[in-house]
């Protein structure tokens, strides 16, 4: 099928639709559906039943047929309204629901529009009523957006509250999970290195209960206790807590109880098996007194001699030296599983970072650039301590500091902030090439993180890491945070393992930069080389055809050069060529190209300049060398230069060709006296 009947195909599809639903609006309009006629219906019908296959034949967004679903509602039960009494039609409250259900089911973008598009088609419908019963009409239009503004106020209320409930849910389970892991070890402080490491968590505190629960089942079953529970202590060694038990009674108390007190006590006290038959009153783990006088415990006490906590049974009857056998391997069995789940949580938590660490590596080792490498540095520590508010890198250049990237709430008026060398903290990890500072920042008087001017609020923990490459400081990995725990010992190794990577990468990329400079400029006068001016010069040229636009070419020979050469020596000749570039770049436009084209002859490409601009600027470059003085170990000398101009079109329509103009024209001014500017001659006045 051609494309312009399949693009009219398309326009036909899409607009079907819209186009009968306006008409239905103008049936309603017109009082169609308040007599008794049965085509309206009808379309009415077919337009729905046109809506149903449209839609499942259309690739068109769920969105843009739910708002087409939602006019034809809107028509159909105007419809019915006026069908059965308009503005005392008992099924006018379906405006009420259809404003409420666009709220409900729909963006507030669309469903705003529709409750409109509603209301006035409402207006519409009884507009020939209006003068006599426009109050009762505008209190059912108030009702309609009162209803719906209700409804969505008291859903989005609803939707609050749960997800409120939701997080508070979430907390509280993170924090018990938290509190259960530090009981047994997995971790030494609360708050986990990301949603990862939390989940990891959550499964090695459920592995540790499942294996205790499992404890707990065959101690019931070779004891027949009466209760049979485990305590762990607390981080602080002060206290214990009940984790697990399984007991007929419900008084037992699960804490905290003192690490000293009872038949529990002596157990950990000891650090050894406990087995007591008239221990009614030193049962301190119940609430009351225990129905019960026999007590059996062992500690759960790891290889390395780390007290966890007791493992713990009582009964009516006395326990044997078998039984307390029981208790000693189930309690050599728990304290085995900690083991191991710790350890495999050292070898994941070992994993990321050394995921998370060649990473870093890779991202820093594809930058090409200093300013790269600094922005992927501060992302990678973001990454690896997600608790960060403020990371950025500063580079050492001479003896001033410079920031290169910044993440955080200032990073704003931080990058690209240039400070010298101060009594500040940045200076002195240059200086030092270690880590500062050494202390809490509670502690210090007063902090200067990069110069006096600079001020960095709310943090509440600070690092700042040398960028060593080797021997030499090139410059800090500043990272500060406002919560006081947000950089631990981990995160602080994983965050100075990058800093060494950052370095070297900045060392890379700048000697990168420096090849790419050497590659592309002319060593003694800061231009362009000739390789580079030759390739940039073919682009232009092919640019400014493409667009029809003109294109100058300069070429700048400064007079009798040889004799500054051969009465003041090369030096002085070096110089003045230095001189003459620098003035050549003052004087052209950001947009043009200067290069040495060879010996002391410069070349300028002048883009979007037709030859009446190119002689303007050539004569204001040849003015500003003819009146400048260029200092030598020889005095100050005076030079002049010759100029030649070719533009196109006209001059050539080829980078050699253009070439060969200027040089012509160039060839000109020399013979013409020197120190002065000559045009190329078109082909057509050649």
């Amino acid at each position: 099928m051609p494309p312009p009947i399949q693009r009219a195909k398309g326009w036909a599809q899409a607009g079907a639709l819209p186009l009968l639903l306006a008409g239905a609006g103008v049936l309603l309009v017109t009082g169609a559906f308040a007599a008794p006629r049965v085509w309206p219906w009808l379309l009415l019908i077919v337009i729905g039943l046109g809506a149903l296959l449209r839609w499942g034949l259309s690739q068109t967004t769920p969105l843009h047929h739910a708002v087409e679903g939602s006019l034809l509602a809107a028509v159909s039960a105007l419809a019915l309204t006026q069908a059965t009494g308009g503005l005392w039609s008992p099924l006018y409250p379906l405006m009420y629901l259809l404003g409420a259900g666009y709220l409900l089911a729909l963006p507030l973008r669309v469903s705003l529009p529709l409750v409109a598009a509603l209301i006035g088609l409402d207006l519409a419908i009884f507009a020939p009523v209006l003068q006599a019963q426009w109050p009762l009409l505008l209190s059912h239009a108030g009702f309609t957006v009162l209803f719906a503004a209700l409804y969505h106020a008291l859903l989005s209320a609803r939707l609050l509250l749960a997800q409120r409930a939701e997080t508070t849910a979430v907390r509280r389970r993170v924090a018990d999970v938290e509190e259960r892991a530090r009981e047994l070890r997995l971790v030494a402080t609360a708050g986990t290195d990301g949603d990862t490491s939390g989940r990891q968590l959550l499964a090695g505190v459920a592995e540790i209960e499942d294996v205790l629960r499992g404890a707990l089942s065959v101690a019931e079953a070779a004891l027949h206790p009466h209760a049979v529970a485990i305590f762990l202590l607390a981080p602080d060694g002060e206290s214990v807590r009940l984790r697990e038990c399984a007991s007929e009674s419900d008084a037992l108390f699960r804490g905290p109880l003192s690490t000293r007190e009872g038949a529990l006590g002596a157990v950990l006290s000891s650090a050894g098996s406990v087995r007591l038959d008239g221990a009614r009153d030193s049962l301190s783990y119940y609430q009351g007194r225990p129905e019960v006088a026999a007590f059996c415990g062992v500690p759960l006490t790891e290889r390395s001699g780390t007290l966890l906590g007791a493992l713990v049974a009582d009964r009516a009857e006395a326990f044997s030296e078998s039984d307390q056998r029981v208790l000693e391997a189930l309690s050599a069995e728990v304290t085995r599983a900690i083991e191991a789940e710790r350890l495999l949580s050292a070898v994941r938590r070992e994993k990321e970072e050394k995921a998370r660490f060649f990473d870093a590596l890779e991202e820093l080792n594809r930058t090409t650039t200093p300013l790269q490498a600094a922005e992927s540095a501060v992302l990678q520590a973001r990454r690896m301590c997600p608790a960060l508010d403020l990371c950025a890198v500063t580079l050492l250049d001479g003896r001033r500091h410079r920031i290169l990237a910044a993440l955080g709430p200032s990073s704003g008026a931080l990058k690209d902030l240039s400070f010298a060398d101060n009594a500040g903290l940045v200076s002195n990890v240059v200086k030092l090439g270690a880590p500062l500072p050494g202390r809490a920042l509670s502690a210090m008087d007063r902090v200067v993180i990069f110069d006096n001017g600079t001020v960095v609020r709310g943090l509440q923990a600070l690092k700042i890491f040398p960028l060593r490459a080797g021997e030499v400081t090139v410059g800090t990995l500043v990272c500060g945070a406002q919560k006081a725990d947000a950089l631990p010992e981990a995160a602080q190794r994983e965050l100075s393992m990058l800093a060494l990577q950052a370095a070297e990468a900045l060392v890379r990329t700048r000697l990168y930069e420096q090849m790419e400079r050497l590659a592309t400029v002319d060593g003694l006068t800061g231009l362009l080389n000739r390789r580079t001016f030759d390739s940039q010069l073919q682009a232009r040229l092919r640019e400014a055809q493409r667009y029809r636009r003109p294109l100058s070419l300069l070429l700048l020979d400064v007079d009798h050069f040889k004799k500054v050469n051969d009465t003041y020596g090369h030096p002085a000749g070096d110089a003045v060529l230095q001189g003459v570039a620098r003035l050549a770049q003052v004087q052209a436009r950001e947009t043009d190209l200067v290069a040495r084209y060879g010996g002391e002859e410069m070349a300028l490409v002048l883009p979007e300049t037709d030859a009446r601009g190119a002689l303007i600027i050539a004569e204001r470059i040849r003015a500003a060398v003819a009146a400048a003085q260029h200092p030598t170990e020889q005095g100050a000398l005076q030079v002049t230069l010759s100029i030649g101009v070719a533009t196109w079109p006209g001059a050539g329509a080829d980078p050699e060709a253009l070439l060969a103009s200027a040089d012509k024209a160039l060839y000109r001014a020399k013979q013409s006296g020197r120190n002065r500017v000559e045009a190329s001659r078109s082909r057509a006045a050649a």
